[in-house]
């Protein structure tokens, strides 16, 4: 959480505005900080030192989550700076003054509420301060004057003022085109260490989204949101994340994860939406009636799955909701070819089992005249889909870009109104020729809905076998575990270190204790276990090699994960342990492709401003977001440590212990003292 303080600097008629920052701001934060709002940021007094000041100012001012303003005495920087963040962002502006009476409060402030404190002692309103801070951040309700006064104000995007670094976006890009989704992970939650955060999770999430890495997306867009709550791209994006999560819950959740869809594309409705964006909510509400509509008629008697399809009660409110995106605006074909489509099925099974259709209306006639006007609808749309589908300068893009919906739009628009097959084939493979596995799976969702009806043949049959073909083509090259281990444990010791602080002798003796621990508690994961098991490890001296030799002697495939390039890493944290190490370490690259996290140990330029972070503690969080992305609910925690004397610094074994228990991994710690005894 980024916070941004106004307030005067030094002593200013009688108050000492240091005191009132270092006893009752600073402090309030540092509560607030072991409450789970941990802050960031600072005030215009830092940054003036750095020159430049309004373009930091500004930027600072826009980014921030919270902005602090202490308006006790007639300051003009300080009333600036509040007028630009009340005219900038909406809510979570709060202000607080001094209990002296004899300062005066400018006319356009007087009716705002404060938070009074006792400049004689402000460390005493601390505890009263972090109560007012959490209900301030946790309210959706506008402070801002300009923003409560014109209620349809829509406030600038922070993009114009905050930008993602570059070289950020090009290591997005790279995790995005070579499927890393732990490496997306690792973005995400580095990303929130800058006041460019929202930018840059808002990337992430989008490359997650692409990759449907949907449990990661979602807390990537949710981590967005509690930044910026009306948010509509994280909002639109978590409607359909979590409708996606549905399928493989368990029955208990799939109620929940349903009704979070709802309220996050209810919040963007509820927010005055731009025109696509409320096309794109009413399209996402009738997804979700569709997942729900399918259940009806999937399960169950397959002779009755027909009827069960057109009496289901989500089928009318599934058309209604694409019908009233599709009006919204002529030339949205998403929705549009979606409601053509369900009006073909309506009326085929309408005339089909006509003793099924009647008994939505009171008598017959008025179940042929509904037969009658929705075959009028029909005409109608297609119509207007056959003009907006072939107008490729206008349809083909979206929002000056292409639009890689509107080619599926067309092969599926062939299909419904009678193409020939091979035509339909062909329409289907170009418009799928390089698209994502989310578009491939989501145009699949859509023909097996006809293929359970016994709708669109043939020319279904050669759609599907192009569909199918297409994700065969994505398809992983390893299966997917069913449980992954991380290791992490000590190198073996370096030749010059003290023997009181010896954590793992280079004998032969305390490397047979490692490798007999190792193996022990490898073999009891195994126990009981069906399926596929992944070990994932470091390469370093000692402990990682050990655990990727006994993985293979078990038969458990292990992925290698090295924080630098083979030969720089070789001299940082394999060259130690002499010779044999070194030999261990080149048969093992040869045996396990290492996946390297960067080629150099200084951080990427736009990490470096992180602080307390370096190339090894990275590589403990990039090793536990990878173990994470696999979607693996039975995650272990394999740690060979002497915690006696461990660091405990950054990278460490004990700090991938402690972020791991935070991430719900099953912890195994070996006590490496064994390793000391003769």
């Amino acid at each position: 959480m980024r916070v941004f303080i106004i307030r005067p600097f030094n002593t200013k008629e009688g108050i000492d505005f240091e005191r009132v920052d270092k006893e009752l701001i600073q402090a309030a934060l540092a509560k607030l900080a072991t409450l789970g709002f941990a802050s960031s940021g600072g005030t215009t007094g830092e940054i003036s030192r750095q020159g430049n000041i309004r373009e930091d100012m500004f930027r600072m001012i826009v980014a921030a989550d919270l902005v602090i303003a202490d308006v006790s005495i007639h300051n003009a920087n300080a009333f600036y700076e509040l007028g630009i963040r009340h005219a900038l962002r909406p809510r979570h502006t709060f202000l607080l003054r001094s209990l002296v009476d004899k300062h005066n409060y400018p006319f356009d402030l007087q009716t705002d509420r404060y938070f009074i404190y006792d400049a004689a002692d402000p460390g005493a309103s601390v505890d009263r301060l972090v109560e007012a801070l959490r209900s301030t951040l946790a309210t959706l309700e506008r402070d801002s004057p300009v923003f409560s006064l014109l209620p349809k104000l829509t406030p600038h995007g922070r993009g114009q003022l905050v930008t993602i670094p570059r070289d950020f976006q090009e290591d997005v890009n790279r995790a995005l085109s070579e499927g890393r989704r732990g490496d997306l992970r690792l973005l995400a939650y580095e990303a929130t260490s800058f006041e460019w955060d929202q930018e840059g999770l808002r990337a992430v999430g989008e490359a997650q989204f692409k990759l449907r890495a949907f449990a990661g997306a979602r807390d990537t867009f949710e981590s967005l949101r509690k930044t910026a709550p009306d948010d509509v791209q994280a909002n639109l994006r978590l409607g359909t994340i979590y409708q996606r999560l549905v399928p493989s819950a368990n029955s208990g959740r799939k109620a929940e994860l349903r009704m979070l869809s709802d309220q996050a594309i209810d919040r963007v409705l509820g927010d005055n939406p731009a025109l696509n964006d409320r096309v794109e909510a009413y399209s996402l509400q009738a997804s979700n009636e569709k997942s729900q509509w399918l259940e009806d008629f999937v399960e169950g008697p397959a002779a009755e799955v027909r009827s069960r399809a057109l009496c289901s009660p989500h089928f009318e409110r599934m058309l209604a909701l694409y019908l009233k995106a599709a009006n919204l605006n002529l030339n949205a074909h998403y929705p549009a070819v979606n409601a053509l489509a369900l009006l073909k099925v309506q009326l085929v099974l309408g005339k089909l089992l006509p003793e099924v259709w009647q008994t939505g209306f009171d008598d017959d006639a008025k179940a042929e005249a509904g037969l009658k006007s929705r075959e009028t609808l029909a005409a109608r749309l297609t119509s207007s889909l056959c003009l907006a589908l072939e107008m490729d300068e206008i349809m083909g893009k979206r929002d000056g870009a292409p639009d890689g919906w509107a080619a599926s739009s067309r092969a599926d628009f062939l299909l419904l109104t009678g193409g020939r097959a091979d035509r339909v084939g062909a329409q289907y493979r170009t418009a799928l020729t390089g698209a994502d596995r989310f578009t491939l799976e989501a145009t699949r969702r859509n023909l097996a809905i006809y293929r359970e009806l016994g709708l669109f043949e043939p020319a279904l049959a050669t759609a599907l076998e192009v569909v199918d073909q297409a994700i065969a083509k994505t398809a992983e090259a390893r299966p997917a575990p069913t449980r992954v281990v991380l290791f992490t444990g000590h190198m073996v010791d370096a030749p010059d270190r003290p023997k009181d602080k010896a954590r793992f002798p280079p004998t032969a003796a305390a490397e047979a204790k490692a490798r007999a621990m190792i193996e022990k508690e490898l073999q009891e994961e195994l126990k009981g276990h069906e399926g596929t098991m992944l070990g994932i490890a470091g390469g370093a001296c000692g402990g990682d090699i050990l655990f990727h030799e006994v993985c293979e002697q078990l038969g458990i495939a292990t992925d290698l994960y090295l924080a630098l390039p083979e030969e720089k890493f070789q001299v940082a944290s394999v060259q130690r342990g002499g010779p044999r190490w070194i030999d261990r370490f080149q048969s093992l690259v040869r045996r396990v492709p290492p996946r390297v996290l960067q080629q150099a140990e200084p951080l990427p330029r736009w990490l470096t401003d992180k602080t307390d972070y370096d190339v090894w503690q990275r590589n403990n969080m990039w090793m536990m977001f990878n173990s994470l992305a696999t979607g693996m609910r039975d995650l272990t925690l394999i740690a060979l440590y002497n915690a006696e004397r461990e660091s405990g610094g950054p990278g460490g074994t004990r700090h991938l212990v402690a972020e791991t228990r935070k991430w719900g991994f099953k912890p195994i710690e070996l006590d490496a003292r064994a390793l000391l005894q003769d």
